[in-house]
């Protein structure tokens, strides 16, 4: 369910690209350093996302080191320094990961999750003591989730609020704000995106396996995955674009102090891109790079 809201790299600007990246390798090295080097595989893009908002609407200090990378040991890379608002984006991407890791292995995962869900056991419960708050929202966001699922909720909005309104309220916990305000309303409009997105993209694993997916439940008549993009296109495109428009505005009545035009790449250019991304693949998308 992460890995959905990116730049688009080919309209990004050079520092905007290198400001991204920063960002990026800056979550990933304090995740290195304060949980250990394979809780570093869960950086997610999406946390790189969240980080860039929380630190351009706290307006908050951003120092960069030049440091090489356990990946490419010979170039050094720009990265952001750790400092208290990045170690708890830092165990937000932890727990986030362990949460995701647990449903999956709910659902049936295989053995590899299974794995993995195990090694983030520690991890996650150093994070669990930093930011105790974040991870009560996530589990009480899964756990709705698990409930509307078991229930085999049809309606589509009813079945994307849990994950929606998990990241909303874990944005605010990092910046605080008003609870209807547009940083509160960008982000749960983001979540309900990314469970939305991630739903469609899983259509056919998820037609398979027999888990439960708020698209199949809602549609129904499931052949193929280009079938059933082709035969709900019209619906599926009102769904995702209704929700995309409104994250826009969102984000339109914001302030921002840091990071304009790259998180406006994200939020206008991104959002859309990866639903095209989605509609024109004949299979679940590979992870992205940027």
């Amino acid at each position: 369910m992460f890995g959905y809201i990116v730049p688009v790299k080919k309209e990004l600007l050079r520092q905007d690209y290198v400001l991204y990246r920063s960002f990026y390798c800056g979550i990933c090295k304090l995740i290195g350093k304060n949980y250990g080097q394979l809780p570093r595989f869960t950086t997610t893009y999406d946390i790189t996302f969240l980080s860039l908002l929380v630190f351009d609407q706290l307006n908050a200090d951003v120092q960069f080191a030049e440091e090489t990378c356990i990946g490419n040991p010979v170039r050094r890379h720009v990265i952001v320094k750790g400092n208290s608002l990045l170690d708890r984006l830092a165990a937000a991407n932890v727990i986030l990961s362990y949460h995701k890791l647990r449903d999956d292995v709910i659902d049936g995962a295989g053995r590899g999750r299974r794995t993995m869900l195990r090694a983030l056991g520690r991890p996650y419960r150093q994070a669990l003591a930093l930011c105790p708050g974040i991870d009560a929202i996530v589990k009480r966001g899964y756990d709705g989730l698990r409930k509307l699922e078991q229930a085999g909720e049809t309606g589509i909005d009813r079945a994307a609020h849990p994950f929606a309104a998990l990241l909303k309220e874990a944005a605010l916990d990092l910046v605080g704000g008003e609870a209807d305000g547009p940083l509160a309303r960008l982000c749960y409009n983001l979540g309900k995106f990314v469970y939305l997105i991630d739903a469609l993209d899983d259509i056919d694993e998820d037609a398979k396996s027999g888990n439960y997916n708020p698209f199949l439940k809602r549609f129904g008549n499931y052949q193929n995955r280009r079938q059933f993009l082709t035969d709900n296109a019209p619906a599926l495109d009102f769904i995702l674009a209704s929700t995309v428009n409104r994250a826009i505005a969102c984000f339109n009545e914001l302030n921002f102090t840091q990071s304009y035009s790259l998180l406006k790449n994200i939020v206008h250019l991104g959002l859309r891109d990866k639903v095209n991304e989605v509609f024109a693949s004949g299979k679940k998308l590979d992870r992205p790079r940027i």
